[in-house]
């Protein structure tokens, strides 16, 4: 492995999940509705509560 490859890869590993308080929440609303909601309603309920994102994100 190259040398650059591995610092690279290290520092990657450091970095903080950009989306990680989104993908805590987009759990809780999924589990609230016991696995009923697709990425839709999802989106939906998110929007609703202000918080603006992209359904990618969410799917």
């Amino acid at each position: 492995m190259a040398r650059s490859s591995f610092y690279y890869h290290q520092k990657a590993l450091d970095k903080k999940d950009k989306y990680g308080e989104i993908k805590t929440l987009i759990k809780q609303i999924y589990h609230r509705h016991k696995g009923r909601f697709g990425y839709r309603r999802i989106t939906l309920i998110m929007k609703q509560q202000e918080i603006v994102i992209n359904h990618k994100t969410v799917l």
